[in-house]
């Protein structure tokens, strides 16, 4: 059974801290410009499903849009999670993108590996 002690606010935390890793990192390892696009649009897509959590930006006007549902969070962080794995598999076999290929990986496995064990909700929690 995984233990799951991350609270979802501490794991979005942490991926707000260290997704602009992913934007900004292949591009300083003189990486593909595809493969330096692709992963800086997959790290706004993880900010940006980060900051769903925050309150509604139309609070103000009264308008309640809701949240992300947890479900869908939770769906969200593994695909892309597999997402940048794949993009590192990728950019290894296209060749000379060695240390892209190695970031990519390990990024999307810690990724995984933090969503495996993220509390997506306060039920059973210990």
């Amino acid at each position: 059974m995984i233990n799951r002690t991350v609270k979802l606010e501490t794991h979005n935390a942490v991926v707000l801290a260290t997704a602009p890793l992913l934007m900004v990192v292949p591009f300083l390892l003189s990486s593909d410009p595809v493969v330096g696009l692709v992963s800086f649009f997959i790290g706004s897509l993880l900010i940006g499903v980060a900051l769903s959590e925050a309150a509604p930006l139309d609070t103000l006007a009264g308008i309640d849009r809701g949240r992300l549902p947890v479900a869908a969070h939770a769906g969200i962080d593994r695909m892309l999670a597999a997402v940048i794995i794949g993009l590192g598999i990728a950019a290894g076999l296209a060749g000379g993108h060695t240390f892209v290929a190695i970031f990519l990986v390990g990024f999307g496995a810690a990724h995984m590996a933090h969503t495996a064990i993220t509390r997506y909700s306060a039920r059973g929690a210990s």
